[in-house]
Parts: C-alpha cells; structure tokens; sequence
C-alpha cells in the first residue's frame, strides 16, 4: 500500500477558494492518514479571498497572474520546482477543485502508478491524445528532466489537420497546458515510455471517475453528491457547506491561571 507519508499533494488555483478550503478538509480530517501526506498550495489570486494557514504544510503565493493558462502553466512549474527540492519520492498535482474522496482509492492510484514503471501519469483525452493537466503524477527524480515546462507546441501535432480544426475557433487554440506538457514530454523521450495513461471516465469533460473516487468537480450539486457519498462530512466548513448543524458541546470546568475555573 502507497505511503503516505513518501507523497507530496499540490493543488494549484486562482479562484474557487471555497473549493481549495473543502479540498483541504476532506484530505485533512477524512481521509485516516490524511496528516501524512505533505499538502502544497500554489495561489496566484487575491490573498484577501483565500484562507491559508489552516491545514496546508506549505503556502506558495505567486505575485503575478500572467493569465488563463499561462498563470496555470506558471503555478504548475512552482509547484513542481518546491517538490524537486523537497524529499518526497511521489508528486501528485491537481487544482483547488481536484476532489479525491477516498484514501482507499487515493492509495490504489498511486500503486498502480509505481507499478507503471513509469515516470509520469495522467489520463489522456480520448480524442486529442494528450495529457490532462488537471490531474498528474510525477516520479521526484523526473522532476530533473522534464522542468521546466514551457508554454510551447510540439511542430508535429501542429500539423494534425484533427486537431486543426479542433482549436480553430478556440480562445487558446494550440497553446493551452496539455499540449505543453506533452511537448515537455516529448523533448525528454518518446511518451509512450514515458506516460503511464490511467483511466479517466466522462468523455469530453472527464468530471467524475468512479474507479480512482476522483472528481473535477465544478457543479454544488455534484460536490454534495460525492461527499454525501462517501461521508467526508468532517470539518466545520464541510459541515457548514453541507447544512450540517455542528454540535455544541459544554466543556466543565476549564481553569483559569489563578485556579477558578469556567465552563463554555
């Protein structure tokens, strides 16, 4: 079974701060080794709108957002430079509204990684073929070879007349996250020996997989779902979030320095 205490979890964003505090919860207080894995936050928003110092180890603000997709790329790099100095064999790397909901298969995911052999998972878009940077592992050591990622297309999959016509239109076209990390990919080896491919269900949008309890979860509703689901209801603010009343409990008799005492 995976160790958690060998793998360092980084969330990444720049809004859905509610999202980042649920996230937080759920791995801290519900999953039953939750403490031991090493929790990494990389925010480039407005610190006035988010609430760090509650649960993570490690809080990395990025002053600047250099924009959608850039500022992701940007979060992704720091996130995974802080891990390639750091002394955790195993990084895993999703967004603020990444949802694991179970240790158990959490645990599953990482061991079928190891068993890969490979250096890098993430599942692959079923018609594009790339990796799906909303949620990756890396093995610490590949961390050497493949950072950093620059925001650059590989010359071939430009040529693809498929993915031509897919982008035409498009805010970003080729240049988005997943064609960059695969060209990163590219630039070290050949991907398929690179890549181990782990499933993701959902095509197109790839919201929910069963096997791995992983969501990208936008929807309140789905978010109530998996967590009604799969009991992550402790934490205040889950508690708070799903309408659940916390119950007050009087403590006796807590003692003052000069000796009376007081109950709350």
């Amino acid at each position: 079974m995976a160790d958690l205490k060998n793998v360092m979890h980084i969330v990444i964003g720049t809004d859905r701060n509610l999202d980042y505090i649920l996230n937080r919860e759920i791995i801290r207080y519900n999953f039953p080794n939750g403490l031991d894995l090493w929790l990494t936050a990389v925010y480039n928003g407005n610190m006035n709108n988010i609430a760090s110092g509650c649960g993570e180890n490690t809080f990395i603000r990025l002053e600047e957002n250099n924009g959608y997709a850039y500022g992701a790329l940007d979060s992704i790099n720091e996130g995974l430079e802080f891990a390639q100095n750091a002394h955790r064999d195993i990084v895993v790397l999703t967004n603020f509204d990444g949802f694991f909901f179970s240790q158990t298969k959490y645990e599953n995911l990482i061991d079928s990684f190891i068993d890969s052999g490979k250096p890098f998972a993430a599942g692959i878009h079923q018609s594009h073929e790339f990796p799906m940077s909303d949620l990756m592992i890396f093995k610490k050591e590949f961390l050497n070879e493949i950072l950093p990622i620059l925001p650059e297309v590989n010359e071939e999959r430009k040529k693809n007349e498929f993915l031509q016509k897919e982008y035409k239109g498009t805010e970003l076209g080729f240049d988005n996250v997943e064609e960059w990390v695969f060209n990163a990919l590219t630039k070290v080896g050949n991907p398929d020996d690179l890549w181990w491919k782990f499933e993701r269900d959902g095509h197109p949008r790839y919201r929910w997989t069963e096997k791995w309890a992983f969501g990208h979860l936008h929807e309140e509703n789905m978010k109530r779902e998996k967590i009604s689901n799969y009991k992550t209801i402790k934490g205040h603010n889950i508690a708070k979030y799903m309408g659940i009343k916390i119950k007050h409990q009087e403590i006796e008799e807590i003692r003052r320095p000069d000796g009376t005492s007081f109950s709350v």
